[in-house]
């Protein structure tokens, strides 16, 4: 329990002042939403962890070697499956992101779930509420974002067998389905 307390105070004051790109919540929230996700699906306190941390050493000052000296060996390893290389180009870092993701452990898998699940319910609620004008606000729109996803659940559902893969993933399968159906969008539309 300690563990998780520290994880949410540190994860909180490490990405103080940012907000979501959508909605302008403070950005914590949505780290605590993938936090609960995996506690709801019963993973241990470093998932849990690294589910509030996953963020940190991408989009913070927090550098791997901080956050193995403060978390451990195990939550360190967590987080940085779900780190992006930011020097890379956006496209292959997401392709970077998909290869990772298909050869991940189940707990590694279920932290990038958990997070593009709360990230695409997000999604959902200003496109239904905005509609398409939602794409404007990524550096790639429709297409791209559409690729992204519906290739990082295929990544993500990779090698599990049916009774080992939590609920949840299939929220994101069903939130993906929902927002880029009939992916590749037709442009004169």
């Amino acid at each position: 329990m300690m563990l998780l307390l520290e994880a949410k105070r540190f994860a909180k004051n490490a990405h103080k002042g940012q907000l979501r790109k959508l909605s302008g919540q403070d950005y914590f929230s949505h780290l605590d939403n993938v936090a609960l996700i995996l506690k709801h699906a019963n993973f241990s306190d470093e998932v849990i962890a690294a589910g509030y941390l996953h963020d940190v050493i991408e989009d913070t000052k927090v550098s791997e070697e901080q956050l193995f000296a403060m978390f451990g060996e195990e939550v360190t390893r967590l987080v940085l499956t779900n780190t992006e290389n930011k020097i890379l180009n956006w496209e292959s870092r997401k392709g970077e992101t998909i290869e990772k993701a298909k050869y991940a452990s189940l707990e590694s898998k279920a932290i990038i779930a958990a997070d593009k699940l709360d990230n695409s319910s997000d999604l959902l609620r200003a496109f239904k509420h905005h509609g398409d004008v939602i794409w404007r606000y990524f550096n790639r729109g429709y297409d791209k974002q559409a690729w992204y996803y519906h290739n990082l659940v295929q990544s993500l559902f990779f090698g599990l067998h049916k009774n080992e893969i939590p609920n949840f993933f299939y929220d994101l399968k069903n939130n993906i389905g929902l927002l880029f159906e009939g992916y590749p969008k037709n442009d004169n539309d």
